[in-house]
């Protein structure tokens, strides 16, 4: 028989931290980069359930793991047991990539930085002076909004089904960052609809019409895109979301998720090994990334 020596009393270890797991691809992301540059790298899931989730980060501490990263729904709750957390994670209220250094665990916040480099290649618009509409009030709504607020967005409005939640994200940009106006409605607000129809892009970072349930929307099927709109779904899986089939047959320019998780995730390995991955390196990755999640 062949000897397997992929892994060896060398290597490190990295994860990802989350429940379900079964969907996430990325695992083959980074064992594939680990593979391409020759890093010693193994990147394994771990599905941990909400009462075990400091002891998983306290066991990740002890067996000296590189980093890992956190998905759905632990992004905001993993903060209060990492060591440090970063300006730009603590404002943006959720940490999706933790690095171990010296005995401490580090959080940041790879998806804003992710997302924006992802919308803007997927779509060629900006934020500066746009009317952006929000769906969902999670982590990853926080750091989008965070991101386009500082990237001149002139409105923000967060449309979330608990109200509350929504208006805790918007305060945060209007008391943070001076040149966005931001504003909160519950989903089934009648102003909502008005907002959604006056927003220059559309974005949804909830999990609604993610794999298995793919036949649901978070928007109202009364509501009709209007043809100069971006719309944006932070699901990558399936490729193209009811939401956003909805929004392409209006007219509308649209991108999925996929670019955000591949670049959150690049921008990740570079935080966990220091190796700054070249242009040419991330365009041979990409396309084998992308036939990954098609198969």
């Amino acid at each position: 028989m062949k000897i397997d020596d992929r892994v060896s009393g060398k290597t490190r270890l990295v994860g990802i931290i989350g429940n379900p797991l079964e969907h996430s691809i990325s695992p083959y992301l980074h064992n594939s980069i680990s593979s391409l540059l020759g890093v010693d790298f193994i990147y394994v899931p771990f599905r941990v359930e909400k009462e075990s989730l400091e002891n998983a980060v306290k066991g990740l501490k002890a067996i000296n793991v590189v980093g890992f990263n956190v998905t759905i729904p632990y992004k905001k709750d993993i903060m209060k047991f990492i060591d440090d957390n970063t300006k730009e994670a603590l404002l943006m209220g959720a940490v999706n990539t933790v690095k171990y250094i010296e005995g401490r665990f580090y959080g940041y916040n790879t998806d804003a930085e992710g997302f924006s480099r992802a919308f803007k290649e997927g779509t060629g618009g900006s934020f500066k002076g746009k009317k952006v509409a929000i769906i969902g009030a999670g982590g990853a709504a926080r750091a989008i909004a965070v991101k386009i607020a500082v990237e001149g967005a002139s409105n923000i409005a967060l449309i979330n089904r608990t109200l509350s939640k929504a208006s805790d994200i918007s305060d945060i940009i209007n008391n943070n960052i001076r040149e966005a106006a931001a504003s909160s409605y519950a989903l089934d607000d009648a102003k909502a609809k008005k907002v959604f129809s006056e927003s220059d892009i559309i974005i949804n970072t909830t999990s609604i019409g993610m794999y298995p349930e793919i036949n649901v929307s978070p928007i109202d099927a009364s509501f009709v895109f209007s043809k100069g709109q971006i719309v944006y779904d932070a699901i990558y899986n399936p490729l193209e979301t009811k939401f956003l089939e909805e929004a392409k047959k209006a007219g509308c320019k649209t991108s999925n998720g996929l670019g955000m998780l591949f670049y959150q995730g690049i921008y990740a390995y570079e935080i966990w090994t220091g190796i700054k991955l070249s242009e040419d390196r991330i365009k041979d990755i990409y396309p084998s990334f992308l036939s990954i999640l098609k198969n």
